[in-house]
């Protein structure tokens, strides 16, 4: 398989995975807000989000062990479909027994470490009908099966690092099918916030299973080298696992301390809307970085390579696709959002356009941020921890100051304000530099052509918007969606892939539309 076939099932993988978690979710939210409590679908979100924290518990861990094994498979200079050298595969099983053993003592510290700190969060929540014991249930039940999840970390890394990228969407995604129809089910059957944890920690014991089958199904060959725990290789991954993890620290305080702030100063009943309309533009921000994301353990290879030219090439188109689903869905959003959240939701459930508006502008940026600083971090560079921590700081300050003073939006102005003073600027400007990109090459050849875009988007976005404005809510963003998904079409056609790909597909479908 073709390096750009690589990447594409990769992307077309996580966008698959990410596809069925968003449209079941999008089902899921509206039952939870037609079902629950307000205060207990609060505290639901509040706990389901916390629990994505918990992720960063690997302490920077796992894309050091998976960026390792690829440096080790573009050494080796093996593609997907060979076989790997014997001194290739007692390397590989060594660092997979030395992330093994370091795993299985992550699991049980991360589960240790969030449960005793939800003590000292849980028990300060005010709550006036929810009972402190099901918070307490549910949250020891997260916890768990976050814990698992972190327990097959070693073989997700495996599978990323020899190139099986977007194979563990796929296997994620299957998981993420049954825990959402189950947690629907348990939902509609009367069932709280305890139901809702179980499920969840059936999905990730579920999830572990799978993807260690589908390891030793692919790559037998890697489990007949017995590997043994290495404290050479341990102690080559700590300088480079601690940046990481302290960038996560960073990164997890900007995605997921509004929750705190806001059920903190305003309670748990101010959460929903807020939470959930910052849930569907980040969804959207997850779809514009796949290819992004699916390009680093390749990115990793052809710099072990010395294809630079190739690097560049990845970077740019990515940098592109990014920008181009996010300014599409920004543009839809802002001239239908109303529309969009009273068919979601039900009326009385939209955060309002100046929220929605600092939402957009944040994910956008952090769109370009996380592609480039992906690729980078793919080389070896890790060089964003004291940024993403200075960011997720002033982020914290910024938001509890401005949320006495503005409320919700003041939370929301916050994340603007820190990231633009932090990431926004330096990890475009030191990602570029480190991966030999020029950054005015970016700008003249990707930043410019889109502002035209933007501003012919925005024109035809309010013509539609004149038109159908007095029409229902259905029309409206049919309407919006319609006229900006014609005018993407073309624009991804000509400016984001390649003259030969263009000649291919039109031979493929019986059409030749290409520029020179």
């Amino acid at each position: 398989m073709s390096l750009a076939k690589k990447i594409v099932f990769g992307a077309a993988a996580s966008w698959f995975s990410r596809g069925v978690s968003i449209v079941l979710g999008l089902v899921l939210l509206p039952i939870l807000f037609r079902t629950l409590p307000k205060e207990e679908l609060g505290v639901w979100l509040l706990l389901g989000q916390s629990g994505a924290l918990l992720g960063m518990l690997d302490f920077g861990f796992g894309v050091t062990l998976t960026r390792k094994i690829a440096f080790a498979t573009g050494r080796a200079g093996v593609a997907q479909e060979t076989e790997f050298s014997e001194a290739s595969r007692q390397e590989i099983a060594d660092l997979l027994a030395t992330g093994l053993r370091l795993y299985r003592g992550l699991a049980v510290c991360a589960f240790l470490i969030s449960f005793g700190s939800g003590y000292f969060y849980l028990q300060s929540l005010p709550l006036a009908e929810l009972n402190q014991t099901s918070v307490w249930i549910a949250w020891g039940v997260l916890c768990l099966s976050q814990a698992l999840v972190l327990w097959a970390a070693p073989w997700t890394c495996l599978l990323q690092g020899v190139g099986y990228v977007g194979w563990d969407a796929i296997l994620t995604s299957f998981v993420n099918v049954l825990t959402l129809l189950g947690q629907i089910l348990v939902v509609l059957l009367g069932g709280g916030i305890v139901a809702l944890a179980t499920v969840a920690g059936i999905g990730a014991l579920l999830q572990r299973g799978l993807i260690l089958g589908f390891a030793k199904r692919r790559r037998p060959g890697l489990f007949n080298s017995v590997g043994s725990w290495s404290p050479q290789i341990f102690k080559s991954m700590l300088p480079l696992a601690r940046l990481a993890w302290l960038t996560a620290l960073g990164g997890s305080l900007i995605l997921y301390s509004d929750q705190f702030v806001i059920t903190s100063l305003q309670g748990a009943q101010e959460l929903t809307s807020y939470r959930a309309a910052w849930v569907l533009v980040h969804n959207f921000t997850i779809v514009a970085v796949t290819f992004g994301l699916a390009s680093g353990v390749f990115v990793s290879h052809l710099w072990q390579a010395g294809e630079i030219a190739q690097v560049h090439r990845l970077l740019e188109r990515n940098v592109r696709i990014g920008w181009l689903v996010m300014l599409t869905v920004s543009g839809v959003m802002l001239f239908a959002g109303e529309a969009l959240f009273r068919l979601w939701l039900g009326p009385g459930n939209f955060i309002g356009l100046p929220v929605l508006a600092a939402f957009l502008i944040t994910e956008t940026l952090e769109t370009q941020s996380c592609i480039i600083s992906a690729a980078s971090r793919a080389t070896g560079d890790e060089a964003f921890a004291w940024s993403s921590l200075a960011a997720g700081g002033l982020k914290l300050g910024l938001s509890i100051w401005l949320a006495h003073h503005y409320g919700l939006l003041g939370v929301a102005l916050g994340t603007v304000f820190a990231l633009c003073l932090t990431n926004h600027w330096y990890v475009p400007s030191r990602g570029l530099k480190s991966l030999q990109y020029s950054r005015w090459k970016l700008v003249r050849s990707t930043l410019l052509p889109l502002a035209g875009y933007l501003a012919l988007l925005s024109l035809v976005l309010w013509v539609v918007h004149r038109w159908t404005h007095n029409a229902p809510a259905l029309w409206q963003l049919s309407g919006a969606v319609i006229a900006a998904s014609l005018l993407l079409l073309p624009v991804c056609w000509f400016f984001v892939l390649e003259a030969h790909e263009r000649t291919r597909l039109g031979h493929r479908f019986g059409f030749r539309l290409s520029l020179p």
